[in-house]
């Protein structure tokens, strides 16, 4: 009897001394290899290399966008004379009414607030969307030395969420740095990041930022993680990124990360157009959120949308929206061309 207890010991010995070396010898962030990949690093996009020549600095351009009225009856433009072309308002019209009251829109342009949308006040679950505010959130507090990218946190059976992201796959211990964690938010949408980040940095400055911001529907807290938003308080959120990235290097390090985020919808349609993108869906919801860098006219473009369950519609809905809207755009690129001259 003595002899089969000492064998099962010295078996659970092994088994430990087996774990031990794969946690030493397994790396502390994910990421780690893909950053040290040559071809990658070329193909980066940074917020300096693509910001147009001709904006100065976002503080120029800020726009009230809590306060922005949007004629939703016909799409008509606000705050500028150009007039959509009536081709393009019809494919836009028809689209948006084949889709309900499942989908709204905003676009909004950087450089002189010319807008125009759909039902930007409904407001939608903010699926992984949320996760670019908190960013903004954190770089923020480490630009005001509340916050440290190099502190630690351990991956605990209590940040497991089976969504997106490969940090849910890391044994119990593993230590990623905050700089690490919020890479793994952004690049990979990581839900296990996120709530990590959230377990450590909590929800209450968060709220603190949003009201100061004007949009507290987007607040968290004990019962809701993930959040509301509506195109008005994604706009405005991703206003203050862009403004954010022309004021403070953590702004830039933030922004260049969603200009290189791995889910990117308008990349899909608009393969050769940069833009900055933090994308967000469940079972019942598809979002496309971010900023399109045009050559002289970044402009804000916000996509929400709810088909009742049926992500691939709502995929579809995304992808054929951002393509009404990207030839709209263009003629407003030639209109204001036409004015300068």
């Amino acid at each position: 009897m003595r002899k089969k207890a000492l064998f099962v010991v010295s078996v659970l010995m092994v088994v430990d001394a087996l774990l031990i070396v794969v946690r030493l010898s397994s790396p502390t962030h994910a990421f780690q290899e893909e950053t040290s990949d040559k071809s990658r690093i070329k193909e980066i996009k940074t917020a300096e290399e693509v910001t147009p020549q001709n904006v100065e600095t976002g503080e120029n351009y800020y726009l009230d966008l809590v306060s922005l009225e949007t004629n939703e009856t016909n799409f008509e433009i606000v705050n500028n004379d150009f007039v959509i072309p009536e081709d393009l308002m019809s494919d836009l019209t028809n689209t948006v009414k084949n889709y309900k009251e499942g989908s709204s829109f905003l676009v909004v342009s950087l450089t002189d607030g010319m807008a125009f949308g759909y039902d930007i006040d409904k407001s939608y679950s903010s699926a992984s969307t949320i996760k670019a505010a908190y960013a903004l959130y954190l770089y923020k507090l480490v630009a005001a030395g509340k916050a440290n990218l190099n502190d630690e946190i351990s991956y605990e059976a209590k940040f497991y969420n089976k969504g997106t992201g490969t940090v849910k796959d890391s044994l119990y211990g593993t230590k990623y740095t905050v700089k690490d964690l919020i890479y793994q938010m952004i690049h990979e949408s990581d839900n296990s990041a996120y709530l990590m980040l959230l377990n450590k940095y909590k929800w209450d400055g968060f709220n603190e930022m949003l009201d100061d911001l004007g949009t507290p529907e987007v607040h968290l807290s004990n019962i809701s993680r993930w959040g509301k938003l509506s195109c008005r308080s994604s706009a405005i959120i991703w206003q203050e990124i862009y403004r954010f990235s022309k004021t403070d290097e953590e702004g830039k390090e933030l922004y260049d990360l969603l200009l290189n985020a791995k889910y990117n919808y308008y990349k899909e349609v608009m393969p050769d157009v940069v833009s900055a993108s933090k994308t967000g869906f469940t079972e019942t919801v598809v979002h496309e959120t971010g900023i399109i860098m045009d050559e002289t006219n970044p402009y804000i473009m916000i996509i929400l949308t709810n088909t009742g369950g049926n992500m691939s519609n709502a995929y579809n809905q995304v992808k054929t929206t951002i393509s009404k809207i990207a030839p709209i755009m263009q003629k407003y690129d030639e209109f204001k061309t036409s004015i300068e001259k």
